[in-house]
């Protein structure tokens, strides 16, 4: 009788898992008792100490012993879920840089030193790991500020708005890495980032009274750059090798924010590091999202209680290329993300697979090594929603009809592959095929819009 892979992997997991136990247990009654010195503070500075550090976007610092002892019980808890460390994406379903769950042995260890009262164990504390600076990637060549506070208000609708900030350097550079740090991240939605040599942004902000301009994006201010996003969750970004941007000399930095009050009046000043290079780009870094345009042409319209609601939409390439990042976006009501690629033989190729999506972490998942696609490889990518009362994260209650929307109680949705072509000549190609499923696209979202209900709009600014 053959027994079918996915049993026989999921009884292997749960026998070395009790395996782990079993050992664990033997050394605790043979005197060997999992103590914080011996066996956590390892785990712990490993796995959760690049966050959970003083001026990280954790709450908490967990580097000493005093740090974890008196959170033992809620650090025994939030890992045994796996709500932390924060990584959702399924393990062995493509392979990513800085996966930051743990091993079932790891987690084990740490329930057993929680039951036992948490013992600091004998001799020193390990000492914490060293950082070189309070930014992830070391010291930055530059940091831009919003150059005014700008006060999101306790309650009402969602605002977007746009800040201008200079960049202080008198020539062109290579932009290759950023991380950007809210200072309120609880009002803080997603801000996308742009370069603006023009100067129009800046002229926008000098005629409105409050700081910034209002509007969703700066579709005001043609020739911008983009140069990236973030969204609640996020980390730090680096281009994909070779495929650095260019930010001309006396550009202005725009953050482009999407506010959602908290109920509590807060004030935000957004920051960026920027860290650069002096090689030129080498590669076409390609950018584009299944569906295309967040998901506006995919027909969302979630009843109350609709728990199997999918979206999606396949793309083949018309050329070798290879996927450096995968980046899910969607909002509260999202439950499963899912992409693969069928190679032109049929075989399977994981891109990403989100069971249990959490609007409040979003990321860029970067691949531990590029995925080669081959011309002809199809990507496929589906996102199911749960609009039931039974799922935790749905904002209202009882649960409301969803469409589309910018709002953050709205919903979207998109899978959004960054990408280079191995062949710099195959990129004329590559853009038109993308230009016709966005055509194709076009056309979906003019039904949509045409179908359903007035939605409610967001606030672009005050």
């Amino acid at each position: 009788m053959r027994i079918p892979v996915s049993l026989f992997n999921a009884f292997w997991g749960a026998l070395i898992l009790i395996a782990g136990i079993a050992l664990e247990a033997a050394e605790r009654s043979a005197g060997g008792s999992i103590t914080f010195n011996t066996h956590v503070a390892r785990i712990l500075h490993e796995r959760c100490a690049s966050c959970h550090r003083p001026g990280q976007a954790a709450p908490f610092s967990l580097l000493t012993y005093e740090d974890v002892a008196k959170r033992a019980q809620l650090i025994g808890a939030v890992t045994q879920s796996r709500y932390m460390p924060p990584w959702h994406a399924e393990p062995g379903y493509g392979s990513f840089k800085g996966e930051r769950h743990m091993s079932d042995s790891e987690i084990a260890q740490i329930a057993i030193w929680v039951e036992a009262g948490a013992p600091e164990g004998r001799g020193a504390s390990p000492e914490p790991p060293e950082f070189s600076s309070d930014w992830i990637l070391g010291e930055p060549d530059v940091v831009v500020k919003m150059e005014e506070p700008y006060t999101i208000p306790a309650d009402g609708p969602d605002i977007y708005r746009n800040f201008p900030a200079r960049i202080p350097t008198a020539e062109d550079r290579w932009l290759r890495a950023y991380q950007f740090r809210p200072l309120v991240r609880s009002v803080v939605h997603h801000s996308l980032f742009k370069a603006d040599p023009t100067g129009r942004a800046r002229r926008l902000d000098a005629e409105d009274e409050e700081p910034g301009y209002g509007g969703m994006g700066s579709g005001a201010v043609p020739g911008r750059i983009a140069l990236g996003g973030w969204a609640v969750g996020g980390s730090t970004r680096v281009m994909p090798p070779g495929c650095q941007i260019l930010v001309p000399a006396g550009s202005d930095f725009l953050f482009e924010s999407h506010f959602h009050p908290s109920g509590k009046e807060e004030t935000e000043v957004s920051e960026i590091a920027l860290y650069f290079t002096d090689e030129p780009a080498s590669r076409t870094r390609v950018v584009f999202q299944l569906p295309p345009r967040y998901g506006l042409g995919a027909g969302i319209d979630i009843q109350p209680g609709d728990d199997q609601f999918t979206i999606g939409e396949s793309f083949t390439l018309p050329a070798d290329m290879e996927l450096f990042g995968v980046t899910p976006h969607a909002h509260y009501i999202a439950k499963e993300f899912k992409a693969w690629a069928e190679a032109p033989g049929g075989a399977e190729i994981p891109l990403i697979w989100i069971k249990d999506w959490d609007f409040a972490w979003q990321d860029m998942y970067v691949y531990e090594e590029p995925v080669a696609l081959p011309a002809g490889a199809t990507i496929h990518a589906r996102i199911r929603y749960d609009n039931s009362a039974e799922n935790p994260r749905n904002p209202t209650a009882p649960p409301k009809r969803v469409l589309w929307g910018r709002g953050s109680t709205d919903e979207m949705g998109s899978v959004i592959f960054t990408a280079m072509p191995v062949n710099e000549s195959d990129v004329p190609a590559i853009s038109e095929e993308l230009a016709k499923l966005r055509r194709k696209h076009n056309g979906l979202i003019r039904q949509y819009l045409s179908s359903v209900p007035t939605r409610r709009r967001v606030r672009p600014g005050r």
